[in-house]
């Protein structure tokens, strides 16, 4: 297994997608409006981990200027444990890093236990003094 890692391009959207199907279900957001828009800003931190032509893994990363942020971290179910996601965290922690990020958050979905201790062990902990908040809202054209 060669895995190689670079930015995502328009042309992988579709493949992301089908990813995260199987490998982070669930978002309300996963379209391919959702992602060629996320391209457009910062595509350096959309990461992604190739095995060949097999998608094996995603990392979204945000940078505002102010925090950063890692988003929809998925690894193909049979390219798990190999260390293909903490690679992927890594590599955006230290493009977000040169950017001038002084804290990353990482969203993990509550209802996955194996993400919490993934998070855990590269070192990220509950923010007992903030709560993310979400709201869907509908993108004016």
């Amino acid at each position: 297994m060669a895995i190689s890692y670079r930015a995502c391009r328009p042309g992988d959207v579709e493949r992301v997608l089908e990813l995260w199907k199987i490998g982070a279900p669930g978002g309300s957001t996963n379209t391919r409006a959702a992602l060629e828009t996320r391209l457009i800003r910062d595509r350096e931190l959309f990461l992604l981990a190739w095995d060949a032509d097999l998608l094996a893994g995603s990392l979204i990363g945000a940078w505002d200027g102010w925090r950063a942020n890692m988003y929809r971290l998925a690894v193909h179910p049979e390219y798990r444990r190999r260390g293909i996601g903490s690679e992927l965290v890594r590599r955006v922690e230290e493009r977000l890093r040169k950017l001038g990020s002084t804290r990353i958050y990482a969203l993990a979905l509550l209802d996955s236990p194996q993400a919490g201790r993934f998070w855990a062990a590269l070192g990220y902990a509950p923010n007992s003094g903030i709560e993310a908040l979400a709201k869907n809202v509908e993108p004016i054209d």
